[in-house]
């Protein structure tokens, strides 16, 4: 976990930070930090200063309600604090204090947490709101294109194994979308230029860049009888290792 923390034994004092969280921090920024059972904080996480801009050094010992909760929401703080010290997990749209006063609304989970002495603070676990919408109709228009784009469209794997196809592109191909998952194009439709279209698609993952109009060209399931040729372009995906690909009749 991307957080500094404070030492036990006594009041709470910061001593180390851990790396930052990977994948999902680019994909969705993910603030953690708990607070003991008199409210103070005792690790704070690198995410949480990105979203907060509180450094560690500022807030760790400090009361959470004090530095971060909105002087009128203090009573309604109180009363999820009594609720999480009595087990109890709570979820919601909140609040928070940014370092420079502003606020930030986040969505957030508060999960129980017992420290060595067995006194019960709490874990909590927020994401901007505004980036969770963001998301969603990120999402919501991929699905959109997947499901409508007449244009063949598919994500591969590092391995260039394909993880999802459209079903313009498995009408162009002649085989099923489940046919395709697992399988590289040299499995899926041997007679085209699978072989070279391959070795595209692996210096686009190897040098981060797209390319665009290359022709592929041959027999597959769907007329293996006649030879066709479709415009294809590559690109790395910016969330994953994944090469997605674009195939459309020139």
């Amino acid at each position: 976990m991307d957080t500094k923390q404070a030492a036990s034994g006594g009041p709470d004092r910061p001593t180390a930070a851990v790396g930052y969280a990977g994948v999902l921090r680019e994909l969705l920024p993910i603030a953690l930090w708990r607070e003991d059972a008199d409210g103070r904080v005792v690790e704070w996480s690198l995410a949480a200063q990105d979203l907060l801009g509180h450094r560690p050094e500022d807030i760790l010992g400090r009361s959470g309600a004090d530095v971060l909760v909105p002087d009128t929401n203090r009573e309604l703080a109180r009363q999820l604090t009594r609720r999480v010290q009595a087990g109890e997990t709570v979820v919601g749209t909140l609040p928070v204090r940014h370092r420079d006063g502003h606020r930030v609304t986040m969505e957030m989970w508060i999960v129980p947490a017992v420290d060595r002495q067995g006194r019960t603070g709490a874990l909590l676990i927020a994401v901007e709101t505004s980036e969770v919408l963001r998301m969603r109709d990120s999402l919501a228009a991929l699905q959109s294109l997947f499901t409508q784009s007449p244009i063949g469209l598919a994500t591969l794997g590092p391995d260039l194994r394909f993880l999802r196809v459209n079903d313009a592109l498995a009408r162009m191909n002649g085989v099923s979308p489940a046919d395709h998952f697992g399988k590289r194009l040299t499995e899926v439709v041997p007679g085209v230029n699978a072989a070279a279209l391959e070795a595209t698609m692996q210096q686009v993952l190897e040098r981060g860049t797209a390319v665009v109009d290359v022709r592929r060209t041959g027999r597959t399931p769907a007329d293996p009888d006649h030879d066709r040729t479709w415009s294809c372009s590559y690109a790395p995906s910016s969330t994953d290792p994944a090469a997605p690909s674009a195939s459309s009749p020139p």
